[in-house]
């Protein structure tokens, strides 16, 4: 991400394994933040992409939990 797009992140840590240790302590703030992060890199970084690969290579993951 830093070579490709380069922004400044409101990303809080370094790495993910320091949002596991926040979530263990509660601390929620840094761990909103964090994860609001890496769905603006996550989209940065697609739109990048959609620039180079054609868009009927991408597909669409569903993460909605499954329906009982």
């Amino acid at each position: 991400y830093d070579r490709l797009i380069g922004d400044e992140s409101c990303d809080p840590f370094d790495d993910s394994k320091r949002a596991v240790e926040t979530w263990e302590h509660g601390d929620w703030l840094p761990l909103l933040k964090h994860n609001l992060a890496d769905i603006e890199r996550t989209r940065e970084l697609t739109s990048l992409a959609s620039e180079y690969v054609p868009k009927s290579d991408f597909s669409m993951k569903n993460l909605a939990p499954p329906q009982s």
